[in-house]
């Protein structure tokens, strides 16, 4: 039984490894370094500007709450574990105990390391006993979660294996919408029930270009829930992190990590049609693809980047924002231009 479960346990952390390597390639890296430091310098010199912001404690309270959701009950459950395991329940109850404790030790470093960056701020609006209560009073709630979840799997005389296999999903099918903001994950559940939210606008998209693949890249980008979803969620973040950051250049340089950020959601779409049937019955013509699919990034990129220039300008009304906003529309055409044909593999798709 152990060396079952240790075996789901490799697989899974060599698929998450293999997942995340696509993922953190050099640029990234690279660029992540960088935004770490401008931001971490900046958090740091305006700690008093964020003490006596009244937007500070709603914030922290927020993000919180967020972290609870990270990190949940791993028990690495199948669905025909419910047939051929029923009959080794001590085995199982011995199992769960130790994935108890194993999933606590993740969830308080997760905890731990969240709390490590909201450290600054909680110490400039609270004393150090008050903080020292809010940081045992978040880790208490995390563990009462997952000694939850595991006195509703585990009880006396059963395993409650519906519960335990659909949390699972869920836990496995959160970390697959993780490394989906990086990279094109192929196990994710996708809903099959496509959004008919933006019809109106895919059917005035498709009148401006009756292209082959503008039409498929339309209405994947558009209809498919779970792109559009972190999406919104990236330009969301995106707009708050401009509108709220006290210093122009932290604003700006936000600004342009959004924008890096939004390309590696549009990678998804460019491949999404590859093994289709009736795509490859088509004659292909990567030129064609490129292009359309260039021309999908700008009409994305042209309201991100007005939304957050006008951000920007909310809050920092200097003429110095004027060269951050250029910043964000050559900082975008250069990621459609060069960076988009190189990161979905054009060049190397087309010297094949």
């Amino acid at each position: 039984m152990t060396r079952v479960f240790a075996s789901r346990r490799q697989r899974s952390f060599q698929r998450n490894m293999r997942y995340l390597s696509r993922a953190f390639n050099d640029q990234f890296i690279a660029f992540l370094f960088i935004a770490l430091v401008f931001g971490g310098y900046e958090y740091l010199h305006h700690l008093s500007a964020i003490g006596h912001s009244f937007f500070t404690m709603p914030v922290l309270l927020t993000i919180s709450l967020v972290s609870l959701f990270l990190g949940r009950l791993s028990t690495f459950f199948q669905e025909a574990d419910r047939i051929f395991l029923i009959s080794d329940l001590r085995e199982i109850k011995q199992y769960l105990k130790a994935a108890l404790i194993r999933s606590i030790c993740v969830s308080v470093v997760i905890q731990l390391m969240i709390i490590l960056v909201m450290l600054p701020a909680l110490l400039a609006i609270l004393n150090v006993w008050i903080t020292c209560l809010y940081v045992a009073f978040w880790l208490i709630i995390k563990i009462f979660l997952l000694l939850l979840s595991y006195r509703k799997i585990c009880s006396d005389s059963r395993i409650a294996w519906i519960y335990a296999i659909d949390l699972e999903k869920r836990r496995v099918n959160q970390l697959n919408l993780f490394l989906n903001f990086f990279t094109d994950v192929k196990e994710i559940k996708h809903d099959n029930r496509p959004s008919r939210l933006w019809n109106w606008l895919i059917k005035r998209l498709q009148k401006f270009n009756r292209s082959f693949y503008w039409i498929l890249f339309t209405r994947y980008f558009f209809r498919s829930r779970q792109l559009i979803g972190p999406v919104f969620f990236v330009s969301f973040l995106g707009i708050m992190l401009t509108l709220f950051l006290p210093s122009l250049f932290s604003a700006a340089c936000a600004g342009l990590f959004i924008l890096f950020a939004l390309a590696y959601q549009l990678k998804s779409v460019f491949h999404h049609f590859d093994h289709h049937l009736m795509v490859l019955s088509y004659q292909t013509d990567l030129e064609a693809k490129l292009a359309d699919f260039q021309l999908l990034a700008v009409k994305i990129y042209s309201p991100m980047v007005l939304c957050l220039s006008l951000s920007l300008l909310l809050t920092h009304r200097t003429t110095a924002s004027a060269y951050a906003i250029f910043a964000f529309i050559l900082f975008s055409w250069l990621i459609i231009k060069g960076y988009l044909p190189r990161l979905v593999g054009f060049k190397y798709a087309t010297k094949k």
